[in-house]
Parts: C-alpha cells; structure tokens; sequence
C-alpha cells in the first residue's frame, strides 16, 4: 500500500487546537463522528454557547436567531443566516432545508 493513514482522532484535535489558538473562530474537526469531543460542533466565539450540535455531518442543534447572532449573548456570527430560523429543517444528511 501506498495511501497514508487516516488522520487519528488525536491528530484531529491538536490541528483544531492550533487552529484555535491561531486566532480562527470556527473551527470544526467533525470527520470522525463521536470522537473529537467539543470540536465536532461550532461555538460562539464570545460565549462558548453551542451553535450548531452535530454528529459527523449531521446536524441536530441549530442556535442562530434571524438577525445571524448567537441565541445566548448576541454575539454576530459571521456567514448568511435565514430570515427565520424557524423555517430551517434537517434532512438526514445533515443539510438545512426549507420546511
């Protein structure tokens, strides 16, 4: 075999600290369901709330309000938001999706 190992859970979680402590504010290891602790969903940058709870690429919590801000401190989260996260669903691949 030629083909290099598949990145560890270990390695995963040290890429992700460093990247943290670069200054980055979103940072997600998630390619490895289950084992890469906090870092398998994305925080407020502020607050440390919980943004988006996923497992993998799923997504199971989603806590951005319309105004694209963290539900807890109102903290503005950088992307594009929906008008009304309300109308925001999950299929089972982890997609937003128009309910």
């Amino acid at each position: 075999m030629t083909e290099p190992d598949n990145t560890d859970a270990k390695t995963l979680i040290r890429a992700a600290e460093i990247g943290r402590e670069a200054g980055l504010r979103y940072v997600y290891a998630g390619n490895l369901p289950g084992t890469v602790g906090e870092y398998e969903d994305t925080h407020c940058p502020a607050c440390s709330y919980r943004l988006v709870k996923r497992r993998g690429y799923v997504i199971h919590e989603y806590n951005i309000n319309e105004e694209g801000k963290c539900s807890k401190c109102g903290a503005k989260i950088g992307g594009i938001w929906p008008k009304n996260p309300s109308t925001v669903g999950f299929n089972g691949f982890g997609l937003p999706i128009s309910v």
